[in-house]
């Protein structure tokens, strides 16, 4: 019956918007009212609790599933920067010390810092460079992975003067539950 209506629907609107006739104007939008009438009468006389779409706010999809990992619970070593952006390459270790969830992706800032005598920072450094990456990296609970991901700067990094400092700042992370 849906198809029915539907079909209906579309030679209303063609009725209405392709011809110049006002009799075949008339019965476009005739069939349009009716349609809509048809729907709103369904939609009005489901029982209660069923719907059209299924429930609604749940999804099936394995992103329906993912919960956030406690930043403590993930350990980063290792981490090296090299390259000029266009891309970087970022290599390290990571440690899942979570015993329910699997770690799937990550938000992690990058910041690199160009360090040099006449850097008017009181530190001794200025930043060059600094961006958020979100990153898939599959980790099970309690496993550790050594992982190599390319990014790129997502702005112009500057040529460096002096001794080049990179920082990285785990934002946060999401896993998946494990059976």
């Amino acid at each position: 019956m849906f198809w029915i209506v539907a079909a209906l629907a579309l030679l209303g609107i063609l009725g209405v918007t392709i011809t110049h006739r006002g009799p075949v104007r008339i019965a476009g939008g005739v069939l349009l009212a009716l349609a809509l009438a048809w729907a709103l009468y369904q939609r009005l006389t489901l029982p209660p609790g069923d719907d059209l779409l299924g429930a609604r706010g749940m999804s099936s999809s394995p992103a329906s599933l993912s919960q956030p990992v406690p930043v403590a619970d993930i350990e980063l070593t290792d981490l090296t920067l090299t390259g000029g952006g266009a891309p970087f390459e970022l290599r390290g270790r990571i440690a899942n010390r979570n015993t329910v969830l699997q770690v799937s992706a990550m938000t992690l800032r990058t910041t690199r810092r160009d360090c040099y005598a006449g850097a008017v920072d009181p530190s001794g450094c200025v930043i060059l460079w600094q961006d958020q990456h979100w990153i898939r990296w599959q980790v099970p609970p309690g496993a550790t992975r050594d992982f190599v991901e390319t990014i790129w700067a997502h702005t112009p990094v500057a040529r460096a003067r002096g001794t080049i400092k990179d920082e990285f700042e785990l934002l946060d992370a999401t896993g998946t539950p494990v059976d």
